[in-house]
């Protein structure tokens, strides 16, 4: 039995990458998903189910209006 990391002490691009090693565990997931929304709090994450049509609508008028 191998002992776990300390999520705290890596780098995001770290935990990113023991995450996609470690697929099954649900403990360093939960810190990675944790620590991308404490970097980007106005983040969201949307389900299968969920009409992202405006959300999209509004990522590119911002990206648009940025462009310009």
């Amino acid at each position: 039995m191998s002992v776990k990391p300390d999520f705290t002490l890596m780098t995001t691009q770290q935990l990113r990458a023991y995450v996609l090693e470690h697929r099954d565990d649900e403990e360093a997931l939960q810190s990675y998903l944790d620590r991308r929304h404490s970097e980007n709090p106005n983040s969201r994450v949307y389900k299968t189910e969920d009409d992202v049509s405006e959300a999209i609508a509004e990522y590119l008028k911002h990206k648009r209006s940025a462009a310009s």
